[in-house]
């Protein structure tokens, strides 16, 4: 049976895989936070869609999109530990 530890993961998974997880999380903030407005709406309709708990953890991610979103792009390579660590701290995964 597929729970939530699968889903999170193959998303673990997916950010790893790719060539530079920077880009590839980058890529994925600027579709879903990509300015104030589009954040501010999306807060709107998470507000009326999911208890207090679960606002304020998407809350929490949509932050983040935001601010790395707006971020000026810094060309880094990152090594498998390092990219393990940030995932870790991030989301508190177990690697």
């Amino acid at each position: 049976m597929v729970d939530h530890k699968n889903i999170e993961s193959a998303l673990v998974k997916v950010i790893k895989r790719k060539r530079d997880p920077e880009d590839h999380v980058r890529y994925v903030a600027k579709q879903r936070s990509p300015n104030e407005e589009t954040y501010n709406e999306r807060m709107a309709d998470f507000k009326d869609w999911y208890n207090e708990e679960v606002y304020a953890s998407l809350e929490n991610l949509y932050k983040l999109y935001l601010e790395l979103a707006n971020q000026e792009e810094v060309i880094e390579k990152r090594s498998k530990e390092e990219v393990d660590d940030i995932l870790q701290k991030i989301h508190g995964l177990e690697i």
